[in-house]
């Protein structure tokens, strides 16, 4: 028995022949099937080679991209750093003006306070004062109701002396 590579393996499709025909042809058809099989192969290489150069060519660029991408990366990350620390320092500045603020407004209290219990004193030494002179005052008309009325007692002595001494 003759073994034959299956035509239809490789796309080709098989004619239908009769016996007598394939004994005739099979001859025949054995150095064409060699022909056919080395020209198959000889494209199967060539296919090979051309999806090895494509393969090639698609893992290049995607070694270059991959490239880019990590060079893209590290100066997102480098960009992102710098921010960190410029966010950083901005906190830093921030807290050290809040802090320097607080300390401000704790002197501005402190001093308000020292001057509203200057007014307050201040106000006190004023009500002591009014309270005096009103009591000075007082004591004031008294005096000048005792002097009035020794003013009149003293008129009416040199009055009654007078009279006394035109008598």
């Amino acid at each position: 028995m003759h073994k034959e590579l299956n035509p239809e393996l490789f796309g080709e499709k098989k004619i239908a022949k009769s016996p007598a025909m394939e004994s005739a042809s099979a001859l025949s058809s054995t150095g064409a099937n060699y022909l056919n099989t080395d020209r198959q192969i000889f494209e199967l290489k060539s296919q090979n080679h051309t999806l090895a150069d494509q393969m090639n060519k698609i893992v290049s660029t995607v070694n270059e991209l991959i490239k880019t991408t990590n060079a893209k990366f590290e100066r997102q990350q480098a960009l992102l750093t710098r921010l960190e620390q410029s966010h950083n320092g901005l906190a830093t500045e921030a807290g050290q003006k809040i802090t320097q603020l607080s300390q401000r407004v704790n002197e501005r209290k402190s001093l308000d306070l020292k001057v509203q219990e200057m007014v307050d004193r201040h106000n006190n030494v004023i009500k002591s004062f009014e309270v005096r002179m009103n009591h000075l005052q007082k004591l004031l008309a008294e005096k000048e109701a005792q002097m009035i009325s020794c003013q009149t007692a003293l008129n009416e002595a040199k009055m009654e002396i007078a009279r006394l001494k035109r008598l």
